[in-house]
């Protein structure tokens, strides 16, 4: 856990972190130098309605010791609420930063994750962009079987940072169950950012990112895997973000 209370704005039932990029990154670096485990995560628009819609979600969003504002869905959202948050950490702009302190303090990072080749991929690019840096990778498609062999593997490289992407729900609920066995003090799940460190994907135009679009770039890239995520999730997040916003506004007064 961080050393002071972080406060949060409440979307949807989830609790975001009332955090800066530059806030969130100093954290996750702190928690390398802590012992035990320390997990990240980070909230959108399809993690709130999938929190919505299980229980068991819901739970382990909250045992996570830090929720950042990946979506910009989340960050409307707030302005909406009356409660605003600092600005959106997207997870792909937290990766390199925390790269480059991690090469300079040297401290060891392990992706998890994704497509046979591609964070393997994305390792190599992060060694080009922070020379020094200790990085290892595995892709995720692991049968149960050889799970153990897994973790032993992850503990065996002693990263001081791990990063989980395995799509949401399935990497909140491996973190959850493995958290006990894996010698990482700082957990980030983090979906298909492999992809775009690899290169895979290309990134959106900064002029995307800047205005809160980058979303409708990622569903042109992906169509198949977003469609549903975007077209049907964000109206229903707009519906249940409504719902809340009714329940917080104050009744009538009786004169």
């Amino acid at each position: 856990m961080t050393s002071t209370p972080v406060d949060h704005v409440r979307i949807v039932d989830v609790p975001v972190d009332r955090l800066t990029g530059e806030q969130v990154v100093e954290t996750i670096m702190h928690w390398t130098t802590l012992p035990g485990s320390h997990v990240a995560v980070g909230i959108n628009a399809a993690v709130c309605n999938l929190a919505a819609t299980d229980a068991a979600f819901q739970a382990t969003l909250m045992r996570a010791d830090l929720r950042y504002a990946d979506g910009q869905s989340i960050i409307w959202a707030a302005r909406l609420l009356g409660s605003g948050l600092p600005e959106r950490v997207a997870t792909t702009d937290l990766i390199a930063p925390l790269a480059a302190s991690s090469a300079e303090g040297g401290k060891r990072i392990f992706l998890y994750g994704g497509r046979p080749g591609v964070a393997e991929r994305a390792a190599a690019r992060l060694r080009e962009s922070a020379p020094g840096l200790h990085i290892d990778s595995r892709d995720g498609y692991t049968a149960p079987d050889e799970m153990a062999r897994v973790i032993d593997e992850i503990n065996a490289f002693a990263p001081d940072i791990l990063f989980v992407g395995l799509g949401d729900p399935l990497q909140q609920h491996w973190v959850e169950a493995h958290r006990d066995q894996l010698n990482a003090p700082a957990i980030l799940t983090c979906g298909g950012l492999f992809d775009w460190v690899s290169g895979d994907n290309p990134r959106a135009p900064r002029w995307m990112i800047s205005s809160g679009f980058e979303w409708l770039w990622r569903l042109i890239i992906e169509p198949r895997r977003l469609a549903s995520r975007y077209l049907i999730g964000n109206p229903v997040f707009v519906v249940r973000l409504t719902r809340q916003i009714l329940r917080t506004q104050p009744g009538p007064t009786v004169s």
